[in-house]
């Protein structure tokens, strides 16, 4: 009984609530006629058990996929044939104005080809032009060397920006000597600063190999200019190569040997100079370390041979306690002893130090990267005394010799790897605080542009976390930590590879440190017997790895390698 009549009250107390509804419904329906807002939604809701609006997720993607299948059955409803080298492609004027800006212009303006249903090319291969038709059709090409740089060139002819800009990564991971002054002439064309920097570089190593070509002696004066005004390797005999370029033309190149800028960048006018390009030839990486029975620390310089040999070129002793260090030019510059703020130069030629203005304050444990193009020292994360993790980014400019504070990392951390690649630094790994505020091995990957001063974390992490060490070899990062492996890290495809160490190695667990000289990946353990030092020697254009054993230096403890 009792279960009824509270049957019965239940179904009058729904009856007056969907009165109440109902009436509510009205007044908001009242409302939205007067074009006001209603307390429960917005404009022109829907009930859902009268009617609704059905949206199909997954529609456009079912248009676009059957409109391309309709294409591409034979050709149906294609509107326009394109003739390259009398060949005939028919084709369709939606897809190609869909992924080209320069079809949509030609399409839709008052110009014939709007208009006409046959339409000839002449600035392209029918080869090329097949290889382009296939991208826009299927989003897929096969990159070739041999019609690389046609592609490239076509690509940004008719605004295809993806395939452009991968055409310019291809470009530069493939630039050589043979090609090296034509992919500078296309790339400056084209305004393609990052692989006009690539083969710039590649101009510089080799310019003895390249004087004597057509291509060298028929490079325009501005571009001779920009290869050589930053400096070239003693060794590449700048002075000969003006010379071959001046006398390939004299009649009208007489002129240019006179002129200042040349005199100053190319032909070094004082014996000091001539030294200090020798001396910094001569030295390719640094070594600092302790000895066994010291307290104070070593910077020892090594020279690198090509026939796999390595020699000492020169030692030097530092404070006892250094906390940051980074080669600058042919300067080695250092941080830390009694005050950990203050900074050093050493001019490992003079064997003189020159103290530099201290940072603003102390910090250990801090990652110092050189940029040249700036002539500036960066000093990123850290620690305070007081054991708290920093995120301060300041910069050391050498010409005026003083620190400015600029932008702060995105995480703070210590203890990171630090690289200069094109202007960007990217610090690796290190130490960062968890949920608790305890330290813990990172894995992130930050970038700092130093021309904006913005950092920003990278949205995909290392492979391995904690201390681990970097260097840059042209447009790859290699990394080494604690583990058997070196790992070649490429920004621009965000892809890491693992290569092993051989068995030798990688049986003995040991904090390792890399540095990049003479084309080549040098592998170091942290630790080492005295006067016997082993390293590992990775050739990228080759894969050979090589081990160099019996390097004669006094450190038994490496903290830094530098190069």
């Amino acid at each position: 009984k009792k279960l009824f009549t509270s049957g019965k009250q239940w179904k009058s107390e729904f009856k007056h609530a969907v009165l109440w509804f109902s009436t509510e419904q009205a007044a908001e329906m009242e409302t939205s006629e007067d074009g006001g807002l209603s307390a429960g939604g917005s404009v022109g809701e829907e009930n859902y058990f009268l009617g609704y609006t059905f949206t199909d997720r997954s529609h456009s993607s079912r248009v676009v996929k059957s409109i391309m299948d309709l294409c591409l059955e034979d050709g149906l409803f294609a509107d326009v044939t394109i003739i390259v080298d009398d060949k005939e492609f028919h084709l369709h004027r939606l897809v190609l104005s869909a992924q080209s800006s320069f079809f949509r212009s030609m399409f839709t303006s008052n110009l014939k080809e709007s208009h006409n249903r046959t339409i000839e090319l002449k600035d392209v291969s029918a080869t090329v032009f097949q290889l382009l038709i296939d991208y826009i059709y299927h989003g897929t090409i096969k990159l070739r060397v041999e019609e690389l740089q046609d592609t490239y060139e076509m690509a940004d002819m008719y605004q295809l920006t993806a395939l452009f800009e991968e055409c310019s990564r291809f470009l530069s991971r493939t630039v050589e000597v043979k090609n090296c002054l034509q992919v500078m002439w296309l790339a400056d064309r084209h305004s393609d600063q990052e692989l006009y920097t690539a083969a710039k570089q590649c101009a510089k190593i080799h310019l003895t190999q390249l004087q004597q070509t057509e291509e060298y002696l028929n490079l325009p004066l501005c571009l001779l200019l920009d290869i050589i005004k930053d400096g070239v390797p003693t060794s590449q005999n700048p002075t000969s190569a003006i010379e071959s370029w001046i006398n390939h033309n004299k009649v009208e190149r007489e002129e240019f040997s006179s002129i200042t800028i040349i005199k100053e960048h190319f032909i070094p006018q004082k014996r000091d100079e001539i030294s200090d390009l020798m001396f910094c030839e001569n030295v390719h990486i640094y070594l600092i370390g302790k000895e066994e029975t010291r307290t104070h620390s070593l910077a020892v310089s090594l020279h690198c041979d090509e026939d796999d040999s390595i020699s000492v070129s020169g030692q030097n002793s530092l404070c006892h306690q250094i906390t940051a260090a980074c080669k600058h030019g042919c300067d080695l510059y250092v941080v830390g002893g009694s005050i950990p703020r203050r900074m050093w130069k050493c001019n490992m030629h003079t064997m003189d130090w020159e103290r530099c203005a201290p940072l603003p304050r102390d910090r250990l444990h801090h990652t110092m990267v050189s940029v040249a193009t700036q002539d500036a020292i960066y000093s990123l994360g850290g620690k305070t005394l007081q054991d708290t993790l920093s995120n301060a980014i300041i910069y050391y400019t050498v010409k005026d010799n003083v620190w400015t504070e600029t932008s702060q990392l995105d995480t703070a951390v210590s203890g990171a790897a630090g690289v200069n690649l094109g202007g960007t630094i990217y610090l690796l790994g290190g130490e960062e605080n968890d949920m608790d505020f305890f330290t813990k091995p990172s894995r992130l990957i930050q970038c700092l542009d130093t021309s904006s001063q913005r950092c920003q974390v990278k949205p995909y992490m290392l492979p391995f976390a904690g201390c681990m060490h970097a260097a840059v070899h042209m447009d790859v990062i290699f990394i080494v930590g604690e583990g058997d492996s070196l790992v070649c890290y490429n920004p621009l495809l965000e892809s890491f590879t693992r290569l092993r160490f051989p068995e030798v190695w990688s049986c003995i667990p040991s904090l390792w440190k890399v540095a990049s000289c003479n084309g080549c990946i040098y592998v170091f353990r942290d630790k080492c017997k005295k006067g016997d030092a082993n390293t590992l020697k990775f050739n990228p254009a080759t894969s050979v790895v090589s081990v160099i054993r019996g390097i004669k230096i006094l450190l038994t403890n490496w903290q830094f390698v530098l190069a």
